[in-house]
């Protein structure tokens, strides 16, 4: 008894309120999942919404933002998810796959799969490993000399104040998308096939931005960030599709 006391104690008023508010998001959330799955004649999931909020989707979120477009639900991607077995015909995640430990991405594979009805597309939208080994190795083509120079101005413009002009910006760049953000692990297509495998998921392809053999799934992607330029994105952005058996 005296154990358990101590450890309540421990436990700071900040805690108890995000403990608090969490619960409130769950209560709110279960009452907007049910009446959204009531509703929806072909239920897709959006994880990780952000600000691309899609009509006619589940957008949900860790912290989920307003949006005149749709109600976004609460939703920790590391946990168990509050959905019935296949459940969804598709799901959606763009770039939310690299902030998650190894861990926790492995659950969200595995709720993914568990939550998709049989033949239910996954579709992710994540950095790409290959991108920043072609900044790394061609700095000076068109496309990566303007990344490079985008990112100098608004990720790193302290670094112009010590380095002034150099060749090495790229390294600096690929060293600021590495930690910056939250990232956890970047992948390449080859290393996120093979763990999607891992977790039973079958025909594992390659996408361009915006584009699908599934009409639900065109043009969904890179919708959340408009002041972001639409070639930055599309260059740094690995798509992926897999189905479940």
């Amino acid at each position: 008894m005296k154990k358990m006391l101590v450890n309540i104690l421990k436990i700071t008023p900040f805690t108890y309120y995000q403990k608090a508010k969490t619960r409130v998001k769950r209560l709110k959330s279960k009452r907007l999942i049910y009446a959204y799955l009531k509703e929806a004649s072909k239920p897709m999931l959006n994880i990780g919404t952000g600000g691309n909020v899609i009509k006619g989707w589940l957008n949900t979120d860790l912290y989920p933002r307003r949006s005149e477009i749709a109600e976004v639900v609460y939703l920790d991607a590391s946990i168990k998810f509050p959905f019935n077995d296949n459940t969804f015909e598709h799901i959606y995640s763009e770039h939310i796959f690299e902030h998650l430990n190894f861990e926790d991405s492995c659950n969200m594979l595995s709720e993914c799969y568990r939550v998709l009805k049989p033949n239910g597309i996954m579709r992710l939208a994540l950095p790409h490993f290959d991108f920043l080994k072609s900044l790394y190795e061609n700095p000076e083509s068109t496309i990566n000399k303007g990344y490079i120079d985008f990112s100098k101005k608004y990720f790193i413009p302290e670094f112009s104040k010590v380095l002034g002009e150099s060749d090495h910006y790229n390294i600096y760049v690929i060293n600021n998308f590495y930690r910056d953000w939250g990232h956890q692990i970047i992948h390449s297509f080859d290393s996120l096939k093979e763990l999607l495998e891992k977790f039973r998921f079958k025909r594992v392809v390659r996408k361009e931005v915006g584009e699908s053999d599934i009409a639900n799934l065109q043009g969904i992607d890179g919708n959340g960030r408009p002041e972001y330029p639409t070639e930055f994105y599309t260059v740094e952005t690995l798509i992926i599709e897999a189905r479940k058996n």
